[in-house]
């Protein structure tokens, strides 16, 4: 058996992307090959933001296993099940995170959603109700944060909710697992007051994206 506590592990948000590369092409594969345009400056081990007319990889955030000039390896991105992957239609766009800026003081964070729907199969004339696997619920992450304005994630979680657009979110296991999801923010205007305990201020990611998870 294994277990894991979150001691030593970390939260942070992104910070700073660059320009908007075009995606000419990506592979039907067990591990996704994209190619970029000329110039993309993408090198191992980037994060990049997809946009992708794939509905089942646009918005998520993915890490670079492997660049070849301008064919760039998508790791752990699978996508042979041309169902949900339709040869030939993944095209669009990437954007690197070259700076993720830490959040410290987490007290607690929550997540709800993402439970599988199912979908109704019975029959009029059937004994059994029967089921299938539909698509999962919204993702909602809650931080609860020991409140200290001036700390400078404050101003980054801030101008993320005015500008309205998903940003990345890491999450970091006391193991050193790493776990990437895209989504809104917002924070609470007000921080929570009670007697003995220090001031909280909350903040909210709603997740637009399946989230992406590296053992490293």
């Amino acid at each position: 058996m294994s277990f894991t506590l979150p001691a030593g592990g970390s939260l942070a948000i992104a910070s700073t992307y660059g320009p908007v590369v075009n995606m000419t092409a990506i592979t039907n594969a067990a591990q996704a090959v994209a190619t970029l345009a000329v110039g993309h400056a993408v090198v191992v081990g980037d994060m990049l933001e997809i946009t992708s007319g794939w509905e089942s990889l646009d918005r998520r955030v993915v890490r670079v296993l492997t660049v070849a000039t301008n064919d760039v390896t998508l790791e752990g991105i699978n996508t042979t099940n041309t169902a949900f992957f339709p040869a030939g239609a993944g095209v669009g766009s990437i954007r690197r995170i070259t700076a993720f800026t830490p959040i410290t003081q987490v007290g607690a964070i929550t997540f709800s959603g993402g439970e599988q729907q199912y979908a109704d199969t019975s029959s009029v004339f059937g004994r059994f109700d029967t089921q299938m696997p539909a698509s999962r619920s919204p993702v909602t992450v809650e931080i609860s944060l020991h409140d200290n304005p001036s700390l400078p994630f404050y101003a980054v979680i801030q101008a993320a909710e005015l500008a309205g657009q998903p940003v990345a979110m890491r999450i970091t296991g006391g193991n050193g697992a790493r776990t990437f999801h895209n989504g809104f923010w917002s924070m609470a205007q007000f921080a929570t007051l009670e007697r003995n305990a220090t001031e909280k201020r909350s903040v909210s990611f709603a997740g637009v994206a399946e989230p992406t998870r590296y053992a490293t």
